[in-house]
Order: structure tokens, then C-alpha cells, then sequence
């Protein structure tokens, strides 16, 4: 998918949608959320190349896989956790949003803590 059809593609859908609030609040909710998982699965899918080449050059650096496959997760979190905060913005729901963004940023917490044990274990040596 181009920059252009997405573009184009999420113009329409907000026009649709716009329309369809008036008369069933629900479908045009749903609607954007479909749309806007259809548009974040594309971006991730067109970022495939990329991830695999910090993959390629992380790996030349001497990370092993399972450090370089954190960077990949986090995406997914990230985009998973923004996409949430949209819908419930969008839904005028600003507790449940919060509420979102805070679970995104505790589970990128925690995908971070077997980079970070490694990382306190030397500096403690290099304290020591």
C-alpha cells in the first residue's frame, strides 16, 4: 500500500464515518477502528524490511537475537498502545486512554528488564 492509497483510504473512511455518526455512533467507531488497524498492520508490514536490516546490522554489532528481537516488540507495543489511546479519545473516554498508555509504557518496562540486568550487573562490577 502506497502513501497515497493510505492516505486516500483513511479520507474516505473518515468521511464515511462522519456520515454515519449521526445515525449509529457505534458503526462509525467501529468503522475507524477497523481502518486503523488495517493502517497500523500495512505500516508494520511495510517496516518488515527495515526491522530486518537493524536486525542484520544490530546482530553485526554482537547483540544476540533475543536482545534484538526486544526492538521489535516494542514497535508493536508502541503501535498497539497508540492505536488503543486513539479509539478511546475518540470515544471521549480519556480515563481509558490513560488507563492504555500506562499498561504500553509498564509492558515496554518490563520487555526492558532482561536488557537491564545485564546492563546493572556491569556497572555494579565496574563499581565494585
Amino acid at each position: 500500500m502506497t502513501v497515497m492509497q493510505a492516505a486516500g483510504l483513511t479520507v474516505t473512511a473518515v468521511l464515511t464515518a462522519k456520515l454515519l455518526e449521526r445515525y449509529a455512533k457505534e458503526q462509525a467507531m467501529l468503522l475507524s477502528l477497523l481502518l486503523g488497524i488495517s493502517l497500523t498492520a500495512a505500516a508494520i508490514l511495510a517496516l518488515t524490511p527495515v526491522l530486518n536490516r537493524a536486525d542484520t546490522l544490530l546482530a553485526g554489532a554482537g547483540l544476540n537475537p533475543e536482545q534484538t528481537a526486544v526492538i521489535g516488540k516494542a514497535l508493536g507495543i508502541c503501535c498497539v498502545t497508540e492505536l488503543a489511546a486513539g479509539v478511546c479519545q475518540d470515544a471521549g473516554e480519556s480515563a481509558l486512554k490513560t488507563a492504555a498508555v500506562l499498561f504500553g509504557r509498564a509492558a515496554l518496562l518490563l520487555l526492558a528488564l532482561p536488557l537491564i540486568d545485564p546492563l546493572m550487573t556491569l556497572i555494579g562490577e565496574l563499581l565494585a
